[in-house]
């Protein structure tokens, strides 16, 4: 995504006590070039909000009466203060206002108007961790985020919350991205301006450093804080210009799960080859060949004639796509194994629509031979989704809308009602819960250990 257009620059001093505690851990605090904002009149505002209230709520179903009107009291607000907003801030009121939907398909691609910190983060279970950060802070690696400004992280993750649709998981996925912004960050109230100070702690120290919004992008970083964040926990190719280092960079043994993204790769694992690892980051294909077609040679090759003792698929890092892409695979998957063979899969925050669909399906689809590990999924079982987006006139952000119910735990039976598909394939009277429940550590992460395929391969042996 190409940067805003850049201002005059301008000579950064940092305060002394700040700058003494970040020179107490070795955390640098260096300059940045000062951005504009992409400028829209309070009258464009207003009439973008005006379309989003007119032309597009009225083509999202997943409203409820309740959710209406608090969607019409963030556009009323907003109107009320276009005069006062920049960009971000009028992007962040689109985006608030199709949260109150509390339907993760109902989102607004905001990314363009918002700008980054040189740091990316992930939640792990032991809190908030820089993973990757630019040349200038890669100091920061593997320091926890103990507080943005005032608010402590996990008091932070609060206040974002407003602002990301769907259910508790998907906010705990998104705030990853959304709490790296410094347009976000002062919406919350961490700061009156463009510059931030975290609190993070390191090798048994704490301390403060002040950080501006970064001159560009790390290359994996796509610019909409609402699509493939688990791209953070992923190294950027060693050639990758402008690349940020990352703290996996020094890991020689990694897990499979943290490589380049792909539909569909799969690998034998342990020396018997009686294990099969399947990863999928998207089921949307990924090249010339069809997803559905690499899914089905994999089945036939590996599966049937290779006759795996097990096999695991991981949709851990996988948004979504075409479910018609996976449906076959995941009706035929289950009744393919060998007698006694297990199917085992690796879900999480992050795993979402379709990949939770095709989870779903499998699930569905057993014969008392599959079973969920890791995270609960990045959204519940009962979904609207589908729909389409409105483009806002003057700003020009695309909104999605949802306008089809689909019910993957109690089952649809009633097109009328449902999503066709989910009324013709879906599962009925299953539960989407992980039958072992679990959450990394940043420890785990940073020493490239993987405990959830690890209990799978416990699991599969």
């Amino acid at each position: 995504m190409p940067t805003r257009p850049s201002g005059s620059s301008r000579a950064y001093r940092a305060p002394a006590a700040l700058l003494a505690t970040a020179m107490v851990l070795g955390l640098p605090l260096p300059a940045w070039p000062q951005q504009e904002d992409a400028r829209l009149t309070p009258q464009q505002m207003r009439e973008d909000l005006t379309v989003l209230r007119d032309t597009w709520l009225p083509q999202d179903t997943s409203f409820d009466e309740a959710e209406k009107r608090d969607f019409n009291r963030v556009i009323d607000a907003a109107i009320a203060n276009a005069d006062g907003m920049s960009a971000a801030d009028f992007a962040l009121a689109v985006q608030k206002a199709a949260a109150t939907s509390g339907n993760g398909h109902t989102t607004a691609a905001i990314g363009p108007a918002l700008r980054v910190l040189p740091v990316r983060a992930w939640w792990f279970a032991d809190g908030l961790y820089v993973v990757s950060a630019d040349e200038a802070h890669k100091d920061l690696l593997g320091a926890r985020i103990e507080k943005f400004g005032a608010l402590s992280s996990e008091e932070a993750l609060v206040r974002v919350t407003p602002f990301i649709s769907g259910t508790g998981m998907r906010v705990r996925y998104l705030s990853a991205a959304f709490l790296t912004s410094p347009d976000v960050l002062k919406a919350i109230g961490v700061g009156p301006d463009d510059t931030v100070t975290l609190t993070v702690s390191k090798d048994g120290r704490t301390g403060e450093t002040l950080l501006e919004p970064a001159s560009r992008r790390a290359p994996g970083d796509e610019g909409q804080p609402t699509k493939r964040v688990y791209s953070i926990l992923v190294p950027d190719g060693q050639d990758s210009p402008n690349r940020w280092p990352h703290i996996l960079d020094t890991v020689v043994t990694r897990s499979p799960a943290y490589a380049a993204r792909t539909d569909a790769e799969q690998r034998w694992l342990g020396s018997d080859r009686h294990i099969l690892y399947i990863r999928s980051n998207s089921i949307n294909s990924l090249g010339e060949t069809p997803l559905q077609l690499k899914l089905g040679d994999i089945v036939a090759k590996s599966v049937v004639k290779g006759r795996p003792r097990a096999v695991i698929v991981d949709l851990r890092f996988n948004n979504g796509g075409d479910f018609f892409n996976t449906i076959l695979f995941s009706q035929a998957l289950p009744k393919l194994m060998p007698r006694g063979g297990r199917i085992i899969v690796l879900v999480g925050r992050a795993t979402f629509s379709a990949a939770l669909v095709t989870a779903a399906m499998l699930k569905g689809a057993s014969e008392d031979n599959v079973v969920l590990i890791g995270e609960p999924m990045g959204d519940d079982g009962r979904f609207w989704a589908e729909g389409g987006d409105v483009k806002l006139p003057n700003s020009g952000i695309e909104v999605h809308y949802s306008d089809a119910f689909e019910d993957y735990e109690d089952g649809c039976r009633d097109p009328g009602e449902c999503y066709w598909p989910t009324v013709a394939f879906g599962p009925r009277g299953i539960s989407l819960k992980p039958d072992f429940l679990i959450d990394s550590t940043f420890a785990d992460y940073a020493a490239g250990r993987d405990p959830v395929l690890e209990k799978a391969l416990d699991l599969a042996r």
